[in-house]
Parts: structure tokens; C-alpha cells; sequence
């Protein structure tokens, strides 16, 4: 069979990315093809390569933490202390053939090592220069310190995310990091395609909190253009469309998404309730809309008599959308995701020496599929072939090295 080449074989990837979303953008690129070098600090490296709870403390102090395996397959470690002119001077020189530059240090950082858009694009016009951050390169909170839970807060996405019992709740995992990462993937596919046009690169800004309010884009129009006065609902629809609410059954609890018509109708012939739409209380829409508790308490009362997984079978093969709520552990060896191969596990990594399970691509490519073909890379483990290929030899990487350079 002949092999594939990716689509981003031959394209050169510089990123001063941290923790998630900047790395995870890079990831994406790693995954199609690209070279992509990672520059981390000397000491410390990125800081999630010691990130995690005592469960993963073996991980940790081999400075390979479950954040950092999550998204470095494929790339190169290269240790630059880009306080030090030195290392300045060897970024600059590493910039004249990159084709990408991704960074998410605070916004004004990278200008103040020298390293900033206009000092970049004027050694590389073809560079696409890429700024992640949490507010953006503009505006009075550019500078601003930003993670994943405080843009969820900034964002309103707390503020529909929760119960009244519960008050405002950030989304378990960090959903923004992730979805800005993707945000930033697609501006650079997008800005390369100009490239080949144009012949010239192009800054690309990343917002944190715009990509939150853009990936709530329904829910904000529903504020901006109909008046919607936003609160929490729990598990139920923004508006408490019926029947769309999480629900327990005899063992645990089951999502369903009934809010047309014609899911209600199969939701309750499914359960065998047909029973309830003869009910006033229930007869339309609206008025379960009002009685909305009494509904569900009802309906509980028949889902209590089987399992979630039972109920899961029956409903969807009635056509309604439905899972039961699976623990992580449970839905990556689920049959529909081992079908997919969403995951690569590696069966040896150095330094940790065992298997490692890394995420691929969620969609599929016929031509120049994601590949992880490389394990994660220890810190620093590609400074000295990087820097050789420079011109520096070993005696100068080695003097450099004890001057915390590199």
C-alpha cells in the first residue's frame, strides 16, 4: 500500500507554547505532518510537564505529566532561555526558514525579548506569526493573566452552567483551552492558504474569551437578539424545552434530547408513557413547560423500573437522542470509539517506561490521516541536534548549556 504523504509534510512550526490551548493548536499541526519544535525553559520546562495529582506522581517527577502527554507527540524539545540575548539571537536565526510561530506568552513578552511580530516579519515576511492569549493582543485587558476557569467565568458561561442548588459552575474540563487551540489551528490553515496566494505571512490574535462567546454563539444570540434573561437549568435546555433533561434510571442516569415534537412522541411511546400527553398538565408543550418538576418526577418513575443502559438501547433505537452518563474510563473503550481509533498508544516511552495512550484527530482524513509516530519528547531531549544543525558544535552548545542559555 502506498503511503500517504500528510499535509503538512515539509512546513516548520516554532512554538513558545504552554499548558493547553497553544500547545494543542501545535499538536494538531504535529499530527498532519509538520516539524514542530517546542521551546521550553532550561530548568522548568513547560509547566505541565509536572502537573497532576498523587495518582500520576510517577509521571510527574519524570517531568512527563498526563497535560504534557496529551499533546506533544511528534514535536521536538528544544531548551532556549529567551531572557538571554544569546538565546535571542538563536531564536532569530531559527525564524528565517519557519513557516509558523506560535506563542502565547503574556500579550507584550515576546516584544520585550526582541522576538515581537514586526522583528520577526521583517527577517521572514512569509512567517505566520501566531499569539494566543487570553484577551487578546488589543483592548484595556491585553495584559491581563488568563486560565481556562476564569474565561468561563468572564465569558457567561457560568453563569448557564450550574443548578440553583449548585450556583455557577465552571464545565469540568477545560473546554476553552481546547476549543481555542482548535480556533488557532483553523486561523492558521486558514492564513497558510492566503500565503499561497500571496506569497506573505500574517499575524493571527487569539482570544480566549471570543472563542468561549463564539462557541456559545446560540445561546448569546438568543441574549443579544430575542432578550433572553440567562440562568441555570441544570442539565435542562437554556429555554426548558421538554423533554431534554438528565434523568435517573434504576442505576444511574440517562441524558436525553426530546425537545421536538416528534422525539416527545417517540421519547414516551419508547417508555411506554404515551398516557401523559392525555394529562392537562401535560397536554402541550407549554404546559410542560410549566409543570416542567411534575413532568419529570413522572417520568422518573418509569425510567426507575430499568437500567440506564437498558433504557440507552431501547431509546435510541426509537430514534431519540440518548446516552446514558458513562464515566471517562468507560466511553474510551466503548466499541463506537475503538472503531474510530481516536487514540495511538505507544507501547514504550522513555523515562516513564510504560504504555502511553496520546489522542489523535476527532475527524478523518482519507488522504494524509493523523499520525502520531513519535513519542513525547524528553525536556531538551533535540537541543543538541537543533543547534548542530545551526552550526554551533558541541563545544559551544556545551558553554552555552552552563551559562543557562539553553
Amino acid at each position: 500500500m502506498q503511503q500517504v504523504q500528510q499535509p503538512f509534510t515539509g512546513l516548520k512550526v516554532l512554538a513558545v507554547a504552554r499548558v493547553f490551548a497553544a500547545p494543542f493548536a501545535a499538536y494538531q499541526l504535529a499530527l498532519h505532518g509538520a516539524e514542530v519544535i517546542t521551546v521550553e525553559d532550561p530548568v522548568k520546562g513547560d509547566s505541565t510537564r509536572t502537573a497532576g495529582g498523587s495518582h500520576a506522581k510517577k509521571l510527574t517527577e519524570a517531568k512527563m505529566g498526563v497535560g504534557y502527554l496529551a499533546h506533544a507527540s511528534n514535536k521536538k524539545s528544544l531548551t532556549l532561555n529567551l531572557k538571554e540575548p544569546r538565546a535571542q539571537a538563536i531564536f532569530k536565526q531559527m525564524i528565517k526558514d519557519t513557516d509558523v510561530l506560535i506563542e502565547n506568552l503574556r500579550t507584550g513578552d515576546m516584544d520585550r525579548f526582541g522576538l515581537g511580530y514586526e522583528a520577526m516579519q521583517a527577517i521572514n515576511p512569509r512567517l505566520i506569526y501566531c499569539s494566543l492569549t487570553g484577551y487578546g493582543q488589543t483592548g484595556p485587558k491585553r495584559r491581563d493573566a488568563a486560565i481556562d476557569v476564569v474565561i468561563q467565568a468572564a465569558s457567561g458561561m457560568m453563569s448557564v452552567t450550574g443548578s440553583p442548588q449548585s450556583g455557577p459552575m465552571k464545565v469540568g474540563p477545560t473546554v476553552v483551552d481546547y476549543a481555542s487551540g482548535f480556533s488557532l489551528a483553523l486561523a492558521i490553515t486558514t492564513a497558510l492558504y492566503q500565503r499561497e496566494r500571496t506569497g506573505e505571512g500574517q499575524r493571527i490574535d487569539v482570544s480566549m474569551l471570543e472563542t468561549a462567546l463564539i462557541s456559545m454563539s446560540a445561546v448569546v444570540s438568543d441574549v443579544q437578539n430575542a432578550g433572553l434573561e440567562t440562568k441555570l437549568n441544570g442539565n435542562r435546555t437554556s429555554a426548558n424545552m421538554p423533554i431534554s433533561n438528565s434523568l435517573m434510571c434504576s442505576d444511574t442516569h440517562i441524558v436525553v434530547a426530546a425537545s421536538s415534537d416528534l422525539r416527545r412522541r417517540r421519547f414516551l411511546t419508547g417508555i411506554g408513557r404515551m398516557d401523559m400527553l392525555d394529562e392537562a398538565r401535560f397536554a402541550t408543550p407549554d404546559l410542560m413547560r410549566e409543570n416542567a418538576d411534575a413532568m419529570y418526577e413522572e417520568i422518573e418513575k418509569t425510567l426507575k423500573s430499568r437500567t440506564a443502559q437498558e433504557w440507552e438501547d431501547i431509546l435510541n433505537e426509537a430514534g431519540v437522542p440518548c446516552m446514558r452518563v458513562y464515566k471517562i474510563k468507560e466511553i474510551v473503550e466503548h466499541p463506537q470509539i475503538k472503531e474510530r481509533k481516536l487514540y495511538h498508544t505507544f507501547e514504550h516511552v522513555p523515562g516513564i517506561d510504560k504504555q502511553v495512550t496520546v489522542p489523535l484527530a476527532p475527524y478523518k482524513l482519507s488522504k494524509g490521516p493523523a499520525i502520531a509516530h513519535s513519542v513525547p519528547a524528553r525536556l531538551g531531549q533535540h537541543t543538541d541536534e537543533i543547534l548542530k544543525g545551526l552550526g554551533f558544535d558541541a563545544a559551544q552548545i556545551q558553554e552555552m548549556r552552563q551559562a543557562g542559555v539553553v
